[in-house]
């Protein structure tokens, strides 16, 4: 055998090693990710219940747990139509787990909080930790925790990543319930914004 056929075959050798460690780790971050979805009724400030499709990459947990599903979110998204913003769906994508979708005065406002210190440092790390954005023009736009309305602190949205109960459709009276955003056990501001509330520098 000439060395450059053996060379050749030593390269062809090296290609399928990479090409089977790279299949490898593909492999394996399917394995630690899942995404899940769900709908939810969600009860606007103007007395509208709509329903909004929620998306969640989960890194770690159980998200489909039907006895206490966990997720720890990496990627969020919230689907939704409000005909007078929009003639089709809005979509919000950030690494936040969103806590409050409202209206205000023609304004459409999402608010979320980061689950992790590093979407918090990426985000900005600011006091309070909630991350503002308003719809403007047919896109989201970041806002300031100033402009983001006090008429809308309260939380409208499942305050866990995802319904504890793998539940596909949530209901308000199910929302509301002790078995998800009812539970005595979350702290006053993650049921409504609190402006006093910071988080140790990063």
């Amino acid at each position: 055998m000439s060395k450059s056929t053996q060379r050749a075959r030593a390269h062809g050798n090296r290609l399928r090693s990479i090409f089977a460690a790279g299949a490898g780790a593909l492999t394996m971050l399917s394995a630690c990710a899942d995404t899940v979805t769900w709908q939810e009724e969600v009860l606007l400030n103007d007395g509208r219940t709509i329903v909004v499709t929620q998306k969640r990459r989960c890194e770690a947990g159980r998200p489909r747990d039907p006895v206490q599903a966990t997720c720890l979110a990496r990627e969020s998204w919230l689907t939704l139509k409000l005909p007078e913003f929009s003639g089709g769906d809005i979509v919000w994508h950030e690494s936040l787990k969103p806590m409050l979708l409202n209206v205000h005065e023609g304004r459409l406002y999402v608010v979320g909080r980061a689950p992790t210190t590093r979407e918090l440092r990426a985000y900005g790390a600011t006091n309070p930790p909630y991350f503002g954005f308003r719809w403007n023009g047919g896109r989201w736009e970041r806002i300031p925790f100033s402009e983001i309305p006090v008429a809308i602190y309260a939380a409208n949205l499942v305050i866990e990543s995802v319904p504890t109960r793998a539940t596909k459709f949530l209901t308000l009276q199910q929302k509301n319930s002790v078995e998800e955003n009812g539970n005595p056990v979350f702290s006053a501001y993650l049921r409504r914004i609190d402006p006093r509330h910071t988080t140790p520098s990063q």
